[in-house]
């Protein structure tokens, strides 16, 4: 890379930041693919054979706040407590790997965030020039509806809760901070005021 990058001769430092910034993420995205397949490898030989049948293998892919990464995993055929047939990745249980869609945890929380102070267009642009891949305004758009109705799926849960006489408490706040899928995403209240941001008990602004 250094070698290509010299026999273009002199570039300006704004050049060689994109250029490096391009290769680093790629090379990010080629590491990351590396250790799934091999962890995936791993949980396949330490695996209960008999509970997870090996179905093979699967493509998949997912955004990353360094680009897309494209790997392989496989699915399994189990039976649950209720004698109901399911397909599982044992990779995903696994690694926790909550996501929206096909865009990981990480990128979600930057994308909720953003969103909250710029536009869709502004923040695709944003998302795009910093996280080593290309996201438009309207694929912005898709996720925040697809946030937007895990949302209103826990609203419904909790409603039910209160229905049931299954919650406590009648404190009222003017600010929540919820967590969608490891998303912190900001509540505002009746009146649609901006809260000011806080900072959570490991000093990360939420």
């Amino acid at each position: 890379m250094m070698t290509s990058i010299l026999n273009e001769g002199m570039i300006s430092f704004k050049e060689l930041e994109k250029k490096i910034y391009k290769y680093v993420c790629e090379l990010a995205c080629e590491i990351t693919q590396t250790l799934l397949e091999a962890y995936d490898d791993e949980l396949a030989k330490g695996r209960n054979k008999k509970k997870y049948r090996d179905k093979g293998n699967r493509n998949t892919s997912i955004k990353t706040v360094y680009g897309e990464v494209s790997y392989s995993r496989r699915v399994y055929k189990t039976v649950n407590a209720d004698g109901q047939t399911k397909y599982v990745y044992l990779l995903d249980e696994a690694m926790k790997m909550d996501k929206i869609g096909l865009i990981s945890t990480n990128l979600a929380e930057k994308i909720a965030l953003t969103i909250t102070e710029s536009p869709y267009r502004t923040t695709a642009e944003m998302i795009s020039n910093t996280c080593g891949q290309s996201i438009s305004h309207q694929g912005v758009w898709n996720f925040i509806q697809k946030l937007g109705n895990k949302i209103s799926e826990e609203e419904i849960y909790a409603v039910k809760q209160m229905e049931a006489d299954e919650c406590e408490g009648k404190r009222v706040i003017p600010v929540l901070f919820e967590e969608m899928d490891g998303v912190w995403l900001r509540i505002q209240d009746k009146n649609h005021k901006k809260a000011k941001k806080t900072r959570n008990e490991s000093g990360n602004h939420v």
